[in-house]
């Protein structure tokens, strides 16, 4: 699946750590993380066109 869109926000610092420490110890990046638990959540109710 192709990525599309993009997302930027802030974290404080202890958040950052976390997540960082995270992925060390996973060994994925930060960004996978994220996508790795946004896989999840429910599916949307909206049926998403791709393309």
């Amino acid at each position: 699946m192709a990525r599309q869109k993009k997302m930027q926000f802030y974290l404080s610092q202890l958040e950052y750590t976390q997540l960082q420490e995270y992925a060390d110890e996973k060994e994925i990046s930060m960004a996978e993380v994220l996508r790795d638990y946004i896989k999840t959540l429910p599916q949307p109710k909206k049926n998403i066109t791709v393309g």
